[in-house]
């Protein structure tokens, strides 16, 4: 009888364990199954922001003459995906990209930035690293001087960024430390390309980690001036990662200082700025 049970038992356990194979295994089979793309055009929530940001207006397809937006395909971390933005037309009095908005439809805040750009800096780029909560488009909409809007999108297959938990450095003694990055030799008159980066937590809202009652700490403003003279600002939010990095062009004239200003939502202001000269630094 003892062997009977025992036998019954073993039988129970290996069709359980066998479910339990075949169930990892649907769920592998599935997280690999790439979600097929939606028509950009027909997602409600862009419909809403649309309306929302924009109203009536015509918005052109920008992707052949106007910016392209890249990213990288192969996504494995939703709280930093590297994105790009080339405008593929210079900066000039006539015409120019005045304003760069970045929409991720499905994040909670669904703007993640608004940028300045002014004629000066010759050629308008914008390199950064974002937080996607959900699977959605972001994109690129630039407004030229002359009021035109032109887009670009990417759509992405990661979620959860926003939710992660925080970097849990809002008290490091570095904080609002800048890193610049630049050729060794700047050009005069024509477009360098600059970067710099934030030490910062960016805290999400929704990160699962944050305290109840606790005022989420992310940078909200930033400015590059050259020579007192406005180069880059942007309004921006917990859609950018931690510590974040923005890489632009800029085009002076002669040398002088590039400084950075930067506010974060608990009221500090982070300054830095850097010689800009023809010897290397």
């Amino acid at each position: 009888m003892g062997r009977l049970v025992e036998k019954i038992i073993m039988n129970f356990v290996k069709r359980i364990l066998t479910f339990i194979g075949a169930s990892l295994l649907f769920c592998q089979l599935a997280l690999a199954t790439p979600f097929p793309e939606p028509d950009h055009s027909s997602i409600p929530e862009w419909i809403m922001i649309k309306q929302l940001m924009f109203g009536e207006r015509e918005i052109r397809d920008g992707s052949d003459d106007i910016l392209a937006l890249y990213l990288n395909t192969k996504l494995d971390d939703s709280s930093t995906v590297p994105i790009m933005v080339n405008a593929l037309m210079d900066q000039t009095e006539d015409k120019y990209i005045k304003t760069l908005y970045l929409v991720i439809d499905r994040n909670p805040i669904p703007t993640a930035g608004v940028f300045k750009f002014k004629p000066e800096a010759g050629r308008v780029k914008l390199e950064t690293r974002l937080r996607f909560e959900k699977f959605s488009f972001i994109r690129a909409i630039v407004e030229t001087n002359t009021g035109d809007l032109y887009m670009d999108q990417r759509w992405v297959q990661v979620a959860g960024g926003c939710s992660a938990p925080s970097g849990k450095n809002a008290n490091d003694p570095s904080l609002g430390k800048m890193r610049f990055r630049m050729d060794d030799q700047i050009r005069l008159n024509e477009p360098n390309l600059v970067q710099f980066q934030i030490k910062h937590p960016n805290e999400s809202t929704l990160a699962s980690d944050l305290e109840p009652g606790y005022a989420a700490r992310f940078i909200d403003k930033v400015a590059v001036e050259f020579n007192g003279k406005s180069i880059m600002s942007g309004d921006i939010n917990f859609s950018l990662s931690d510590n974040p990095i923005f890489k632009f062009y800029f085009s002076p004239q002669a040398e002088g200082v590039l400084s950075v200003r930067a506010e974060d939502t608990h009221d500090t202001i982070f300054t830095d700025s850097v010689e800009i000269g023809t010897d290397k630094r």
